[in-house]
């Protein structure tokens, strides 16, 4: 049976099947949308791919055009560092005795019990290296930190791996899943686990997720909807991501719903710290837990204007709403070359045809890589860079970085109310 175009049972997508198996039903036929941001990775993971298979370091490759996605890219420096980050721990992890698997598709439809064409995935790197087999996932997103630490989509790499070379390249006792995020920090995540320890996942955890969306599926139309949302839809953050039914998820929607639109909380749910002077306020239990809801609220919202959007420019109705022309966007010289030749037939001078700006930090790094700025040249420019600390910022608490100290305005002041007088 040949290979489906795509995985049924794909390893990016299986943790949300595993949180919501209803999502496996009513995301069936939804558009696939492509973002910037996506074919800008898909473009990274090209980098990476060809450094691997060529041998070669990303720098290789700056100055290559990458179409991705229906977007256009450009390898640049930044683009190449980052890749450099990842190329340099598979280096680190190959040694001198492993071998190295770039851009694999494995399968692992084994382990789920599945038909062979619908369980299969692409893992970027494979690293078989005496008994252990190493499985390495490259991200270049800047949004969430993930952890490799029992990931359903690396777990299912890892099985994939297993199911492809185990006794055929070595016997192998260990799986390390490792996931690399340069854009978000150097070090990667790693897990490590045994062969048997993610087999008996495989076999039963995996297995089991799949039976219930097979059998949510197969109830669908058997179930009153009420009763079959109850059962398999299952709202939240991770799994409603990235969905493609969540703006019209009817689970979703009372889940927001009961976050935004309930009835005021009483007073008894505040603070009750506070006193007559101070007026009630929730409590930091009460703000974590609303602030907790921000994201799938945001999304889901987002979600509901792009559906709005795309059945308005399909020509669809959307109850009070519909589409009206844009603000116009900034002017620009249609022909730029004919104008640059009209102002100097103006005897313009340069100062007032052209707006000059002085260089960033970043372009002059590209020029004493040139060698256009000398070796002894570019560090004297270098001790005038300044770099701003980045702003503090809202993160979980399962967020791999170090917490800020901060101190409350009001320590910062000594109190002088005290009777100096008497």
């Amino acid at each position: 049976m040949a290979e489906l175009a795509h995985s049924k049972w794909s390893a990016s997508g299986f943790e949300q099947r595993m949180l919501c198996p209803g999502s496996y039903v009513l995301q069936a036929g939804k558009p696939d949308s492509a973002s910037k941001y996506a074919a800008e990775g898909t473009a990274a993971h090209q980098v990476l791919t060809w450094a691997l298979q060529e041998d070669r370091p990303a720098s290789a490759f700056i100055g290559r055009v990458i179409e991705a996605d229906g977007f256009t890219f450009e390898v640049d420096e930044d683009m190449a560092r980052h890749v450099q980050v990842t190329l340099d721990y598979v280096a680190d992890l190959k040694g001198a005795d492993g071998i190295v698997f770039a851009d694999i598709r494995v399968n692992y439809s084994t382990y789920l019990d599945t038909p062979e064409a619908e369980a299969w995935g692409t893992a970027d790197v494979i690293i078989a290296r005496g008994s252990e087999i190493i499985v390495i996932d490259f991200k270049y997103g800047m949004g969430v930190e993930v952890s490799a630490e029992k990931n359903p989509q690396m777990s299912l790499y890892g099985l994939g791996a297993l199911q492809a070379y185990h006794g055929l390249v070595a016997d192998f006792e260990t799986v390390r899943m490792a996931i690399s995020q340069p854009r978000i920090r150097t070090a990667p995540s790693e897990y490590d686990t045994t062969v048997a320890e993610l087999e008996t996942w495989g076999r039963s955890t995996a297995r089991s997720a799949v039976m219930t969306c097979v059998n949510a599926d197969r109830t669908k139309l058997e179930e009153d909807d009420q009763r079959w949302l109850e059962i398999f839809v299952r709202p939240g953050e991770k799994q409603c991501k990235f969905c493609r039914a969540k703006a019209t998820c009817p689970s979703l929607r009372a889940e927001v719903s009961l976050h935004t639109f309930s009835d005021p909380a009483t007073l008894d749910e505040f603070d009750d710290t506070a006193t007559a002077a101070e007026p009630k306020t929730l409590s930091d239990h009460d703000l974590g837990r609303t602030l907790a809801a921000c994201d799938m609220i945001e999304d889901f919202t987002k979600a509901v204007r792009a559906e709005a959007e795309r059945r308005l420019l399909a020509g669809e109705p959307v109850t009070g709403f519909k589409l009206v022309q844009g603000k116009k966007g900034n002017r620009a010289w249609s022909k730029p070359a004919d104008v640059e030749a009209l102002l100097k037939s103006m005897r313009l001078k340069e100062a007032e045809m052209y707006d000059f700006k002085l260089i960033s930090p970043t372009s002059a790094d590209k020029l004493a890589k040139a060698g256009t700025i000398g070796p002894r040249q570019w560090p004297k420019l270098q001790e005038m860079i300044t770099q701003k600390d980045g702003a503090p910022h809202v993160a979980p608490s399962s967020d791999s970085r170090p917490a800020l100290t901060v101190t409350p305005v009001v320590d910062d002041f000594t109190d002088v109310t005290v009777n100096s007088l008497a």
